[in-house]
């Protein structure tokens, strides 16, 4: 099964999720030997094959809630109990296969400064921090200096953005940027008003961004923990993207 493992390392590359399903043991009759293997992706669909029929069918029911689980399982089916009457028992092995994010901090003014050091204390998270002023990158040995904000590093579907840069237009070039990659950011952080955010909608749909992509903007970015300083509004945001990393922003949005 070493296709598996390559598909897995293109996974990684490309920041998507899949579950990994393991046949760790096999007793009696059972469709597979033991070692084989097959992934489920979030939608779904599969690679690979433990043997088709009812205990397949358990087993991407399984997978599929461990999308929101997360971390490892390990289950034992009697192969009758499926309605499977070649009997035998099957143990599988579940991993949820989820690639490091990174989140990418657009900006090294107070705020993104303050975010990338609260992030490097609490976040699962690799880190980058851009600016297109040289005396930004001088001041702060982690800042990548790009020649325009338009010019965005590679993303992946897994990664965070948060965008803070020293000017309204320059915001806007970076969302832009960010918004028409191939595979946008599962998270897109803005600083700013209501109303700025109102004209930044209007001008991005006119410009061809779907609507879709415009939806993965949060702006304001942040929980409402209170406070404008750039400390507040960097607590406010990290503790977002906390919540939406561990799924529970949803829940903490209905609460408001």
């Amino acid at each position: 099964m070493r296709e598996i493992y390559q598909r897995l390392a293109e996974l990684e590359r490309e920041g998507r999720k899949a579950v990994l399903v393991l046949l760790a043991a096999a007793e009696g009759p059972v469709p597979r030997e033991a070692g084989t293997k097959m992934l489920v992706f979030p939608n779904g669909t599969i690679e690979g094959t433990i043997g088709g029929g009812s205990l397949e069918k358990a087993a991407i029911e399984e997978a599929l809630s461990l999308f929101e689980a997360g971390g490892t399982l390990l289950r034992t089916y009697n192969l009758e109990d499926l309605g499977m009457i070649c009997g035998g028992r099957a143990t599988l092995y579940y991993e949820l296969i989820s690639p490091a994010a990174v989140l990418h901090i657009f900006g090294a003014g107070h705020v993104g400064k303050k975010l990338f050091a609260l992030a490097r204390e609490v976040l699962p998270f690799e880190l980058a921090i851009y600016d297109v002023r040289p005396e930004a990158a001088g001041e702060h040995p982690a800042v990548t200096l790009l020649p325009s904000y338009a010019d965005v590093p590679p993303l992946r579907a897994s990664d965070y953005v948060f965008i803070c840069t020293h000017s309204h237009e320059e915001d806007y070039r970076a969302l832009k940027g960010v918004l028409s990659t191939d595979d946008p950011p599962v998270y897109v952080g803005l600083v700013g008003s209501r109303p700025k955010w109102a004209k930044m909608q209007e001008r991005l749909r006119a410009e061809g961004v779907s609507q879709e992509r415009v939806k993965k903007v949060r702006c304001p970015v942040g929980l409402p923990l209170g406070g404008k300083d750039p400390g507040a509004i960097a607590v406010s945001a990290l503790a977002e993207i906390l919540a939406h990393y561990h799924g529970r922003l949803t829940e903490l949005e209905r609460g408001r």
